[in-house]
């Protein structure tokens, strides 16, 4: 893969999946073997990742991401994030929805193969995101 192949894959996976809510296009690009080390819970594969995309789009409906900040090479993408919700909708992680609006940072590694995502690291600024919809920042 290139390296603006990977960016694509990268903005795609934000655009579409995350900020979209358009769940076929995780199965599209991530590999059915997909794992991610910082979500073993998880289910493998695109599952995993429709599982925490549904959890955020049902909690906070405005729910949007956007990319800071990008770089890649041949094998891999990396990119800063930051997030927004105001926490409207269902249940977010044992949460009663509070109406408090959250922004929070995030940095996702993905790793690729042959055009799909194959491994995953994400490290979530969840405190900061947890203490403003307790409303405790």
């Amino acid at each position: 893969m290139t390296i603006e192949q990977n960016k694509q894959i990268m903005t795609r996976m934000i655009d579409e999946v995350w900020n979209k809510g358009f769940l076929p296009a995780a199965d599209e690009l991530f590999a059915s073997d997909h794992t991610s080390p910082s979500a073993p819970q998880l289910p493998p594969g695109s599952e995993g990742v429709k599982i925490l995309v549904k959890m955020f789009r049902e909690a906070m409906p405005d729910y949007h991401m956007s990319i800071d900040l990008m770089v890649a090479d041949e094998n891999q993408v990396s990119a800063r994030f930051t997030q927004s919700g105001t926490h409207s909708g269902g249940d977010l992680m044992g949460m009663k929805a509070s109406g408090r609006k959250a922004t929070w940072t995030e940095i996702g590694v993905l790793k690729i193969n042959n055009g799909k995502i194959v491994e995953s690291w994400y490290e979530v600024d969840m405190l900061s995101m947890i203490q403003q919809l307790n409303g405790t920042k």
